[in-house]
């Protein structure tokens, strides 16, 4: 099976050198942009990728950086904002930008890395006509207006923390509507819903 693409675009060449190092002892296979506009130049010859960007360079920030992805046909791939600079605005900027997470710089390899794998789950396709699809879209409807809201940034891969901070609550309550929700859709954990939803689930 071939390693999963990962893009890291950041203006710090350290960063760069740091998370290339972590992400490839992690068995990605990964490729570094020192900025947004070098990279735009090389999309168009890369494969599927998680895209990890910096929210703040120079020539244009990584909630730009999104945008230009939505509309360039790419707002599908996966992505992941970091920031030494985390306020509660960035964050939710940034999830209402498309990004699956947000995470403030220092992080350690450990957290990157689970960012990655649960936002490269959230964006596998799924068959809507499975009986376990049908099932789960029935247990969905189960589901409080703010559990589904909970849901929503839950599945795209982001923490508690982030979810906590953009829903202006705190990261004990976030926990206590997961274990709701997990148990209201009968699943061990919410990597197993992240397939599903944002592909029909919450249709």
């Amino acid at each position: 099976m071939s390693r999963k693409q990962v893009i890291v675009i950041d203006d710090d060449a350290a960063v760069l050198d740091s998370i290339d190092a972590m992400l490839s002892v992690a068995e990605f296979e990964v490729k570094t942009f020192a900025s947004p506009t070098t990279f735009l130049s090389a999309l168009d010859g890369l494969p599927f990728a998680c895209i990890v960007t910096d929210v703040r360079m120079p020539e244009m920030s990584g909630l730009a950086l999104a945008e230009r992805l939505g509309r360039s046909g790419r707002g599908d791939w996966p992505l992941i904002v970091i920031s030494g600079h985390a306020d509660v605005p960035m964050a939710v900027a940034a999830m209402k930008a498309g990004a699956s997470n947000f995470l403030e710089k220092p992080f350690g390899s450990g957290a990157l890395v689970q960012a990655i794998l649960d936002a490269f789950a959230a964006s596998r396709s799924v068959d809507t006509a499975a009986p376990e699809f049908v099932e789960a879209q029935s247990r969905f409807h189960t589901l409080s207006p703010r559990e589904r809201e909970v849901l929503s940034h839950l599945v795209n891969g982001a923490s508690s923390k982030v979810t906590a901070l953009v829903l202006g609550i705190s990261p004990r309550t976030v926990d206590v509507f997961r274990g709701n929700i997990l148990r209201k859709m009968q699943v061990p954990n919410i990597a197993a819903l992240a397939t599903m939803v944002g592909r029909g689930l919450a249709a």
